[in-house]
């Protein structure tokens, strides 16, 4: 028995590999190089066209639009600015009345408030305990701010620099402040400003570009009464932090300022202090 020998098969040849298989991405830009869908776009021909031109008729229709509204507004506020104007004023008047009335009401409040002293100080003149009692009550009064009180002292006229803006040259309500303590320190007794009594309840505030006393807006210049000893105030202050802090404002931003001694001063009594409480006292 006779063995065959295997069959003996002929490789078939491995097809030859592009050289720029891996380049398939780079040729497929390079053969298709406009999207389909700008392709397409651009098959459609006298349709594109159109979508274009509805796209610029929306834009001019909006823009028309856009444009009525506007001058519909500005129209309507044409319209209203007399109105506004006219209720400015009215407002304005009605805060320069509300004003008016109050200092009228505070007048009279002090006029009431001497009466019921001098009252007081007859009833506490008939003997030396009535004496000693109105002594001790003038006392606080002169601390408290209750009651005018008049003497020499130093007169400070500080205001804005002459060419001040919004953002140099502006007293603030802190500059006002620091005045005001710098007199305190240098042994002043009763101060005032513009006319209002400076008390430990009496706040220096800003509101917008005004400077408030007592929640009363003042207008420049500032006038600072400080009632004490006239032979040692002076120097007091120009040592103090007060005095350092105003000279330099006048130094570096032209703030105004002249101090002066005074042989007679009037300073007035805080006319928001009110009597809340009494009580009668048995002997």
């Amino acid at each position: 028995m006779t063995q065959q020998a295997p069959e003996q098969t002929t490789p078939q040849p491995t097809p030859p590999r592009r050289v720029d298989a891996s380049m398939s991405l780079l040729n497929n830009l390079m053969a298709h190089p406009l999207d389909e869908g700008y392709a397409v776009a651009a098959r459609t021909g006298p349709a594109g066209k159109q979508t274009r031109s509805r796209h610029r008729v929306m834009l001019v229709v909006a823009a028309a639009v856009l444009g009525f509204l506007l001058a519909v507004a500005a129209a309507q506020n044409y319209r209203s600015a007399p109105e506004a104007e006219k209720q400015r004023k009215e407002l304005i008047t009605r805060i320069n009345q509300a004003d008016n009335r109050l200092t009228e009401l505070r007048n009279n409040q002090s006029r009431l408030a001497d009466e019921v002293r001098r009252l007081q100080a007859s009833g506490l003149s008939n003997d030396s305990t009535g004496a000693a009692l109105q002594q001790k009550l003038d006392d606080l009064e002169l601390q408290t701010g209750a009651i005018a009180v008049t003497g020499p002292g130093l007169k400070a006229v500080i205001d804005d620099a002459k060419n001040a803006d919004a953002k140099e040259g502006r007293l603030l309500d802190v500059d006002l402040q620091q005045l005001v303590n710098g007199l305190w320190t240098s042994g002043a007794e009763a101060i005032s400003v513009n006319g209002h009594r400076i008390t430990s309840l009496t706040a220096i505030r800003g509101a917008g570009s005004a400077i408030t006393v007592d929640y009363s807006s003042l207008t420049p210049p500032y006038t600072v009464l400080a009632i004490g000893d006239t032979a040692t105030m002076p120097a007091r202050f120009a040592q103090s932090s007060g005095g350092r802090w105003v000279q330099y404002l006048v130094s570096n931003f032209d703030v105004r300022m002249t101090i002066t001694t005074e042989d007679s001063l009037l300073v007035p009594a805080d006319a928001t202090i009110a009597l809340r409480y009494a009580k009668v006292r048995t002997r």
